[in-house]
């Protein structure tokens, strides 16, 4: 969600002011406009805030509606980082929990992929315990292997991306 105004400062409808980096809010100042952004939107956001703008002698504010409806699908990471060693006898898991309200998506509804700068490179198939979907670095577990990942999952045609999780292989002794 991103609303634009003239500058200014922006307030939560229950009187605290909303920061900078602060959580998942975002304020930049450009030719004069203020942007806020919530990255990502989140359904807590919705609700009122409150911009005021303050210039030569004169203060303005103006209440903003922030809407939102509960995603259709939800990606949970168990973690956001995960560091494994390689030859270690141990398992290197990445699991997301998925919750969806439009359809069960099963383990081919579920791919792992590995960025690339940023953009989906490596596909990899998924296992699927109850809303658990996991890919396991066995043998694999190789150096090389690190990187981000991310599940894509599609329900009844639609995609879903999650948030990537960093995996750290480190080189064997």
């Amino acid at each position: 969600a991103v609303v634009s105004t003239q500058s200014g400062h922006y307030g939560r409808g229950n009187g605290n002011e909303m920061v900078h980096g602060e959580g998942n809010v975002k304020i930049r100042t450009k030719n004069g406009n203020s942007e806020l952004e919530f990255k990502p939107a989140k359904l807590s956001d919705k609700g009122t805030c409150t911009c005021s703008a303050e210039g030569l002698g004169t203060t303005d504010s103006v209440d903003i509606q922030v809407g939102g409806v509960e995603n259709e699908v939800t990606i949970t990471p168990k973690v956001t980082e995960l560091t494994c060693k390689q030859g270690d006898a141990s398992s290197c898991v990445i699991e997301f929990d998925v919750t969806s309200t439009i359809g069960d998506p099963g383990a081919n509804d579920v791919k792992f992929w590995k960025l690339k700068d940023g953009e989906l490179d490596e596909k990899s198939s998924s296992s699927k315990e109850g809303n658990t979907f996991s890919r396991v670095f066995g043998q694999w577990k190789k150096p090389s292997r690190s990187g981000q990942y991310v599940v894509v999952v599609t329900v009844k045609g639609k995609t879903y991306q999650s948030e990537p999780v960093t995996l750290t292989v480190l080189p064997k002794d």
